[in-house]
C-alpha cells in the first residue's frame, strides 16, 4: 500500500513538472513571436509626392519576424502627415509614427539618432528616407538573413537603382555581383559603395557611432560605411532592392548643387572626417586614408575652377577621359564654365 502511495506520488510530482516546464517553453516561444527583431526607421518631410511608395514598400515585407516602423514627420506644410496617418490607421501594429508641431531638423536635432534610434525596439536597424522606396518585398528577410548567419556580419546592404527627376524620369542601374565590401571600398568610393535605403545594420553597431561620423554636415553614407568596414564585413547583395531619387526638392544634392562655397565647405569637412577616421582605426590603413585625401585635394581644385592646377596634381593621371577632357577645355577656354552657369540660371527661371 505505502509503494503504490509513493508511486502515485512520484507520477503527480512528475507530471507537475512537465506541466510547468511546457509553461515555461510556451511563454518562451510566445515572447519570441512577440519580439520585435528590425526596426525601420524613416524620415519625412513635405514628401507627399513620394511618401506612399515608402510606405507600401515597408508594409508589403514579408518575414518570418516582426518588424516596426518608425516615421519621423518633422512639421511638414503639405499632405505628408495625412498619408502616414492613412497607414497607421491600417497598419497599427507596424507604422509607428511620430508627428512634430516644430520643425526639429531646423533646430539642429538628429532626427534619427535623438528622435528613431532611442524608441527602436529592434536588433537590427533599416534605414529609408520618405522620398526613396523598397522594390522587392523579400528585402528585409534576405538582409536579416544574412545577418543572423554570422556575428562577423555587422551591416547588409544591396544594390540600388538611381531615378532622376527628370522629365522622363531616367533610371540608371549598376550591375554588380555579391561580395563583401572592404574597406577600400568605402573609403575610396565614398557615399557610392551603397545608398542609405539599403542599410540594415545591427543596432549595437549603430549606437556606438564615433563622432567623426556626424561631422560632415548633410552627409552620413560616407563616414558610416567607414565605421562599418571598420568594425566588421558589410555584406553586399548585388540584386536591386530599393529606388533612390536623384534631384527631389528636399534632398541635399538639390539644394546645393550649384552653391559652391557650400561644397567647397563639404569637401574640407570630409578632410577632416577622414583624418578623424584616420586617427580612430590607430593609423592602421594610414597610406589608404592619405591616397584619399589627396583625392579630396584634387576635387577641391576643380571645385574652385582652378583647372591648371587640377591638370598637374597626380590624380589628373586617373581621372576619367570624359573628366579630363572638360578639365583641358576648361583650362583653354576659361569662359566655358561661366556660360555653363548663365544657361543653368535661365533654365532654373
Amino acid at each position: 500500500m505505502f509503494a503504490t502511495y509513493l508511486l502515485r506520488k512520484s507520477n503527480s510530482y512528475i507530471n507537475f513538472c512537465s506541466l510547468e516546464v511546457l509553461k515555461v517553453w510556451v511563454l518562451a516561444i510566445s515572447k519570441s513571436m512577440d519580439d520585435i527583431l528590425l526596426s525601420v526607421v524613416c524620415t519625412a518631410y513635405n514628401h507627399e509626392k513620394y511618401i506612399r511608395d515608402a510606405l507600401e514598400g515597408f508594409v508589403s515585407q514579408k518575414t518570418n519576424f516582426k518588424y516596426e516602423v518608425l516615421v519621423h514627420d518633422d512639421a511638414s506644410t503639405d499632405n505628408t502627415a495625412s498619408i502616414i496617418k492613412e497607414y497607421e490607421h491600417r497598419y497599427p501594429e507596424i507604422i509607428k509614427p511620430i508627428y512634430q508641431q516644430v520643425n526639429q531638423y531646423s533646430k539642429g536635432v538628429r532626427i534619427i539618432n535623438d528622435v528613431l534610434v532611442p524608441r527602436a525596439k529592434g536588433k537590427y536597424l533599416a534605414f529609408c528616407e520618405g522620398d526613396d522606396y523598397w522594390c522587392d518585398c523579400n528585402k528585409l528577410q534576405k538582409q536579416v538573413d544574412v545577418l543572423e548567419s554570422s556575428q562577423n556580419y555587422v551591416a547588409c546592404v544591396h544594390n540600388t537603382n538611381f531615378l532622376y527627376m527628370t522629365s522622363n524620369n531616367e533610371i540608371i542601374k549598376y550591375p554588380t555581383i555579391d561580395r563583401i565590401l572592404k574597406l577600400d571600398d568605402c573609403v575610396m568610393c565614398g557615399s557610392q559603395s551603397f545608398h542609405t535605403s539599403s542599410l540594415v545594420v545591427r543596432k549595437s553597431v549603430y549606437q556606438n557611432k564615433p563622432s567623426f561620423t556626424f561631422s560632415v554636415e548633410g552627409v552620413g553614407d560616407y563616414p558610416n560605411s567607414i565605421y562599418y568596414s571598420l568594425c566588421g564585413s558589410i555584406y553586399y547583395i548585388a540584386d536591386v532592392m530599393s529606388v533612390y531619387r536623384v534631384g527631389t526638392e528636399s534632398s541635399w544634392t538639390k539644394k546645393n548643387e550649384r552653391d559652391i562655397p557650400k561644397q567647397i565647405k563639404t569637401v574640407f569637412q570630409v578632410i577632416e572626417m577622414l583624418k578623424q577616421a584616420d586617427q580612430y582605426s590607430g593609423y592602421h590603413y594610414h597610406q589608404l586614408f592619405e591616397v584619399a585625401l589627396s583625392k579630396k585635394d584634387y576635387l577641391l581644385l576643380i571645385i574652385k575652377k582652378e583647372y591648371r592646377a587640377a591638370i598637374k596634381n597626380d590624380n589628373f593621371k586617373s581621372d576619367s577621359i570624359r573628366n579630363k577632357i572638360k578639365i583641358i577645355l576648361y583650362a583653354t577656354f576659361p569662359f566655358l564654365p561661366s556660360w555653363k552657369d548663365r544657361l543653368w540660371k535661365i533654365k532654373k527661371k
